[in-house]
């Protein structure tokens, strides 16, 4: 594991997420962004994030929001039976993650949930 950039208290889920259920853990800060999961213990070995810039993951929101996919950016979303699996283009780590928390991320997306300025208050 890569040593964490960010602190537990840092990253956030969609509000559309149960609180005590698992999901898709943003973290921003300045320019900066890291995705976890958060079935896997914080800082533990584990614990696999996905690190990109501002730039980057704003344009993998507006690809979510528009298009319903991430085509076209650096981050790879792969659909299997069960699963969603996130990918860095050209990484090995991966973060999977079931439908419903896929659902519950794409909500947050789209509800600007994962916006900068929702991480500037």
């Amino acid at each position: 594991m890569t040593a964490a950039t960010f602190r537990e208290q840092d990253f956030r889920k969609a509000s559309a997420s149960n609180p005590d259920k698992d999901c898709v853990r943003v973290a921003r800060q300045g320019s900066r962004v890291e995705l976890r999961d958060d079935k896997n213990v914080f800082g533990s070995s584990e614990d696999v994030r996905l690190r990109f810039t501002d730039a980057e993951f704003d344009e993998i929101l507006t690809a979510l929001r528009s298009t319903g996919t991430a085509a076209g950016t650096c981050l790879e979303i792969t659909q299997t039976v069960d699963a969603f699996e996130f990918r860095r283009t050209g990484e090995r780590a991966a973060l999977v993650f079931t439908a419903s928390e896929m659902d519950k991320f794409l909500i947050g997306v789209r509800d600007g949930e994962f916006e900068a300025l929702a991480f500037a208050v």
